[in-house]
């Protein structure tokens, strides 16, 4: 369930190789280069050509695994993004190979975010099989468990698909959820599923292949019972859980088929080599604007502080006694807060890059104006000295013509003086004709 449980097994290994083989390997060996069977190097083989064959070359594997990737992701609406490190390679092929097992059920045990409904999406697609999981909505209850159960029923027993029922512990609603997993586990029925009606759909749609198969027409009971084995080897259960916590305890002490008729994979915390390679192909494609070496060395410096983080978790752990999970998730977040504030400071940049570049644009076309005036200026200059030295000219008459005009008029003012002085004398002396 740790690093220390996985090394002690790689000694056991190394052990066991030299005493029954008489071969030296040193427990390194199975770490760094782990020993990893699988029936899906030929991609496009159907199920009965399959050879399940020992694969050494892990650069053709991580090749064939991200084409089945491309290929998911051209076949479903949902893209999946997934690095495809050392551990992610080997539980993609125990996964792959639990559900190819007839009656094969996995549990898979890992904190949130280690990838293992996505690495299970991925191995279903490679076996050719049919993945279903639940959606939870609002007012979802045991009722509508039962109705999702029917259809898996209905396309592993009557219709004879291979089906995968991913399972996660945050979907379940109510505790009867794993009763019934604990049922199809066991024994691979659920008591009172089918109502009357639906079980006799059942009968009717299971009896041409009952009958093929030996069973007699009339042999409703043995028609049932071929259709529950049906079920059982069509239908592979994945559970995903959380070891975090009483609940899982509990859980497996209540439903002890949940660990008694499944395959146990555990998700450690992601080893070093993991982190790098996650964080190199996050950064791979961010134009940083630096050298390769940088990004190398920004790579580093991501996983040297989630290592940093788990390593104080288990010292807080070992003196308070407290845990503080440090899940991949963490660590997705962690460069993503990075790429995130790189583009908002990137932005940031650009815009006052862009209010300079426009501030010395204004500028120099201002300056490119004035230059282009000064030059019309210049040459205008001649035409305008002419223009100023007709105008002199022009004030210089002016300013005679005004001398003249003052002197008429001072002159006509005389004369319109004794003209009116005339006027007055002539009135009055028309005034006084009468009297006398």
């Amino acid at each position: 369930v740790d690093m220390q449980d996985k090394r002690y097994f790689c000694d056991i290994l190394s052990q066991m190789a030299s005493k029954h083989f008489n071969q030296d390997y040193a427990a390194e060996t199975f770490e760094k280069k782990p020993i990893i069977f699988g029936d899906f190097m030929r991609v496009g083989a159907e199920g009965k050509d399959r050879i399940y064959e020992d694969i050494q070359n892990m650069e053709k594997l991580e090749k064939i695994l991200a084409d089945y990737l491309d290929d998911y992701n051209m076949s479903c609406p949902k893209e999946m993004k997934l690095v495809f490190f050392l551990d992610a390679i080997q539980h993609v092929s125990r996964i792959a190979r639990m559900v190819r097992q007839p009656r094969g059920n996995a549990l898979l045990v890992g904190v949130g975010g280690t990838g293992k409904q996505s690495l299970t999406r991925l191995a279903c697609h490679i076996s050719g099989y049919k993945c279903i999981q639940i959606e939870l909505t609002r007012g979802y209850n045991y009722s509508s468990f039962h109705d999702d159960l029917k259809v898996l029923y209905q396309t592993a027993g009557v219709q004879g698909q291979n089906t995968v029922f991913l399972f996660t512990d945050t979907q379940i609603v109510v505790e009867e959820f794993l009763e019934d997993i604990n049922n199809i586990l066991n024994s691979g029925e659920i008591p009172n599923l089918f109502p009357a009606d639906e079980f006799e759909q059942i009968i009717n749609g299971v009896r041409p292949v009952a009958k093929e198969a030996g069973v007699p027409e009339a042999d409703r009971d043995g028609i049932y019972d071929f259709f529950i084995s049906r079920v059982r080897n069509n239908l592979h259960i994945v559970l995903c859980m959380s070891p975090v916590g009483d609940s899982f305890r509990t859980r497996c002490r209540m439903f002890p088929s949940i660990v008694n008729c499944c395959t146990i994979d555990w998700f450690t915390q992601w080893p070093k080599e993991a982190l790098l390679s996650v964080s190199n192909y996050f950064f791979h494609d961010v134009d940083i604007g630096v050298t390769d070496e940088v990004k190398n060395s920004l790579s580093v410096f991501c996983e040297v502080i989630h290592t940093s983080v788990s390593s104080m978790s288990e010292r807080f752990f070992a003196e308070l006694r407290r845990h503080v999970y440090t899940t991949p998730t963490s660590y997705l977040e962690l460069i993503n807060l990075y790429l995130s504030m790189l583009n908002a400071k990137r932005k940031q940049l650009c815009a006052a890059r862009d209010r300079v570049h426009n501030g010395l644009k204004k500028l120099l076309e201002t300056n490119e104006l004035v230059a282009k005036m000064e030059v019309e200026l210049t040459a205008l200059g001649p035409k305008l000295k002419v223009k100023s030295e007709a105008t002199d000219k022009l004030m210089q008459k002016l300013e005679v013509d005004q001398a003249e005009a003052d002197a008429k008029r001072a002159v006509v003012s005389e004369e319109e003086a004794v003209a009116m002085k005339k006027e007055k004398s002539t009135d009055c002396d028309s005034a006084l004709i009468p009297l006398l």
